[in-house]
């Protein structure tokens, strides 16, 4: 049985939360003052996820490098991964944000976009 601990980072209060985990599965949560905190630190004790903001490679356009993120959370075992295949994208302008750059990035439903318009340098 281990014991993980965590910040909650949903409201200003900051509680410290701590959950029990006995054969890889959620015990128990406490130090929590609300339903959002535990709701929370659920997922952080189970599954992990974040949304990836990185910038790719660009030709041809203002400046060398395109802001991109992902439509929506990946879990943080597939941000690693995700960024090894972002380094090897060289993305030609122009393009225009919320185009998608990477379609279903590593399988995981989510795509890649720009987060910003990008012209051709003239």
């Amino acid at each position: 049985m281990g014991e993980k601990k965590l910040i909650c980072v949903i409201c200003p209060v900051g509680c410290e939360i701590s959950g029990t985990i006995n054969k890889g599965k959620l015990q128990e949560i406490k130090g929590h003052r609300c339903e959002q905190g535990e709701e929370y630190a659920r997922e952080e004790f189970t599954s992990p996820a974040r949304i990836l903001t990185a910038t790719v490679n660009i030709r041809g356009g203002r400046v060398s490098q395109l802001p991109v993120k992902s439509s929506g959370p990946l879990p943080r075992e597939k941000i690693e991964p995700a960024m090894k295949v972002l380094a090897q994208v060289m993305q030609k302008a122009p393009v225009q944000e919320g185009q998608v750059i990477i379609e279903n990035i590593l399988n995981t439903g989510k795509d890649l976009i720009a987060t910003r318009s990008m012209d051709v340098l003239d």
